[in-house]
């Protein structure tokens, strides 16, 4: 899980309607309808689930510590999406307590190694780097007016997140393709699949027009690889774009740092 600084999730609240307003001019759906999508579940189910519970934000203190602005900003999110929400005052061990003694039946909690919501009752945890993949699919399936029997590159197939999204598009009817650096991870993990292997990042960026980029290195989709018909969903961290790239094609781009993923993770969390 890459880890965010505390510039990259300053403004997400404040941002939270500019962003929706984005996304709708983009696919046609809300934040809510995408994370809501990305389990598919109905309107109503989802709403009265998020209703239904009542979420707690816990700050974790280990490895490389707390992210200023982290909390803030999921709790902001998860408002957004109509929970009921609260940061504890404690952190760690202390604050899961305090959270679940206030009524908290949901937790999201994040450390170096997993960002995870988990709902007591039903014994569920529900890990960010599923959540995103999913969510981003949804983002892009709605993008592309469907995804059946569409050709889409996954960069950094072989990472959580793309190995992720890959089964979710196969999931959704997609004719998947994967690139990574790692090609003995990627040749092991597509056995049994039908999955074509791309060897040669260049060569595949010119024959696709559907990007799900789950990769963490910077400026490999350039300017000349964007067409008209190009569409990117990017949950990666840093952006795979070069700037040239994200000024042609930045309104035919999904992408942000937390708003999908956290937005799904309360959507599956929260759903039966």
């Amino acid at each position: 899980m890459t880890r965010l600084t505390k510039e990259d999730v300053m403004n997400v609240t404040r941002k939270l309607p500019e962003y929706d307003a984005e996304l709708v001019r983009k696919t046609g759906l809300s934040l809510k309808e995408i994370a809501r999508r990305s389990v598919e579940v109905s309107e109503e189910k989802a709403r009265t689930a998020i209703g239904s519970h009542k979420v707690v934000v816990v700050r974790i203190t280990s490895g490389q510590g707390i992210i200023e602005n982290f909390a803030e900003a999921v709790k902001g999110i998860l408002i957004h999406m109509g929970a009921e929400a609260f940061i504890t005052r404690d952190s760690d061990v202390a604050g899961l307590a305090e959270g679940i003694e206030k009524g908290g039946d949901i937790a999201f909690l994040a450390d170096d190694n997993r960002f995870v919501a988990m709902n007591f009752p039903l014994r569920k945890v529900i890990d960010n780097v599923e959540a995103t993949a999913k969510g981003y699919v949804s983002a892009l399936e709605a993008m592309a007016g469907g995804l059946i029997q569409r050709r889409v590159l996954v960069i950094g197939g072989a990472g959580r997140v793309g190995w992720n999204a890959v089964l979710s598009l196969k999931k959704r009817g997609a004719k998947v393709a994967v690139f990574d650096p790692n090609q003995d991870r990627v040749e092991s993990l597509v056995k049994g699949h039908e999955i074509t292997v791309e060897r040669n990042l260049e060569e595949a960026l010119s024959r696709y027009t559907l990007f799900f980029d789950a990769s963490p290195a910077v400026n490999i989709i350039q300017s000349r690889h964007i067409t008209l018909e190009t569409l990117i969903a990017a949950p990666g961290i840093p952006l795979g774009l070069t700037e040239e790239a994200y000024s042609v094609g930045k309104e035919h781009l999904i992408h942000d740092v937390l708003e999908i993923g956290v937005a799904a993770m309360l959507v599956q969390s929260s759903s039966i």
